[in-house]
């Protein structure tokens, strides 16, 4: 799941840090906090064209900010940041039941604190078509049906990794075809 906030280096406290003291001086943690921090897109988080536009029409972003000649509107892209459920679970090693408590925590964010996180519901990238997700032929089939329907096997199987369903069996089949067209394209 995704979420921007108007807020560059916004962040949020999902689990707090707790211990307890020891008699011997010492301190047991007792429970490891956990953090969901947004990437600005300053500072390399990626935010997608539709998601910059559901920011710029969801949030009120007050007081836009001008280019050095003092004419031109700087990007309000450079405002906001992002935060990936996925790659903050990857990045931070954690388990299924974290990222959904952190996804719990930021949904009921969302909707109690409006304007300072966004849920973004929509891909960047849209299925090639409309039952793609549950293509059930098999890969060979899919495979022919993109090519002669025109469409972008790159794109396709990038959309299949990041935003569809992550079959193993379509990406790597998907994997092969772009090999094979990048193999039998010729150039000039």
């Amino acid at each position: 799941m995704r979420y921007i906030s108007q807020y560059p280096q916004f962040r949020l406290q999902v689990r707090p840090f707790r211990s307890r003291a020891l008699g011997d001086g010492g301190v047991e943690v007792t429970q490891e906090p956990v953090y969901a921090q947004f990437k600005a897109f300053i500072d390399g988080g990626m935010i997608f064209e539709n998601e910059e536009l559901a920011a710029a029409r969801h949030f009120d972003l007050r007081g836009n900010t001008q280019l050095q000649d003092e004419a031109t509107p700087s990007e309000p892209r450079n405002r906001l940041s992002v935060f990936d459920s996925d790659e903050a679970a990857q990045e931070n090693d954690w388990d299924k039941e974290t990222q959904a408590e952190v996804e719990r925590k930021l949904d009921g964010w969302a909707e109690a604190s409006t304007q300072e996180v966004l849920k973004v519901t929509t891909h960047p990238i849209e299925p090639p078509f409309p039952n793609y997700d549950e293509y059930e032929r098999g890969i060979d089939q899919l495979v022919v049906k993109l090519i002669e329907d025109g469409y972008d096997l790159a794109t396709v199987l990038y959309y299949e990794q990041v935003f569809g369903p992550r079959r193993p069996e379509i990406i790597e089949g998907l994997e092969r075809a772009v090999e094979a067209q990048k193999a039998s394209f010729v150039s000039a």
